[in-house]
């Protein structure tokens, strides 16, 4: 009981911190330009120059982090249906859909798998409910962890174990905001650093008698 009531506290608070998500991108969306360019104008304050890079910088990384989800989500429901279908499971397609919307929510594609591998072990089938808990762990958790950082690598152009770091970091300080925090700090500290360096090699040595 207890756990079945942690799940459904689980459910709910992914789909709390959706809606809550889609209710701010609302009004990002309805007032996006004054907000842009405020915030445009604000690091011209900052960076100077280097405003427009970060700024670019940032719209690719947000970009890939939404591609990452998304595209995580589409992979990680074909998986689910897959292994369902594998395991003998009934409707893989319907319930891999059902993985696939959920995966979009911090509670993620589990909430399929691990029900079915349970019922699976409880009606007599052990070898294909073990099969199905594994897989889950192995094949669609794991991703997780190399779909979305992989998008995110590409639109932002950063090297692909930092984008790991980033977002398992930003997930683990910052919760669901941390998936898309943690990438977009890191591409800007990753570009200053880099653009710093640069400077300092270009710069002409002492003059010598």
């Amino acid at each position: 009981v207890e756990g079945g009531l942690s799940l459904l506290l689980g459910i709910a608070q992914g789909v709390l911190l959706f809606v809550l998500a889609l209710f701010i991108a609302f009004f990002f969306y309805r007032n996006g330009e004054p907000i842009a360019e405020r915030v445009r104008l604000l690091l011209h304050r900052i960076a100077g120059e280097q405003a427009d890079r970060l700024i670019m910088i940032t719209g690719a990384t947000v970009r890939g982090v939404v591609y990452g989800i998304l595209g995580t989500a589409l992979v990680q429901g074909i998986l689910t249906a897959f292994g369902l279908w594998i395991a003998g499971v009934p409707r893989p397609v319907l319930l891999g859909a059902v993985a696939g919307f959920l995966a979009v929510l911090p509670i993620g594609a589990p909430v399929v798998g691990i029900p079915a591998a349970i019922w699976l072990m409880s009606s007599g089938h052990l070898g294909h409910g073990i099969f199905l808990a594994v897989y889950g762990v192995v094949a669609v958790s794991g991703a997780d962890q190399v779909i979305r950082p992989w998008f995110i690598a590409r639109g932002a152009q950063l090297p692909f174990l930092l984008t790991v770091l980033g977002v398992l970091g930003g997930a683990l300080a910052f919760g669901l905001l941390g998936i898309f925090l943690g990438p977009v700090l890191l591409a800007i500290g990753y570009t200053l650093v880099n653009e710093w360096s640069r400077a300092e090699a270009t710069l002409p040595g002492p003059i010598e008698d």
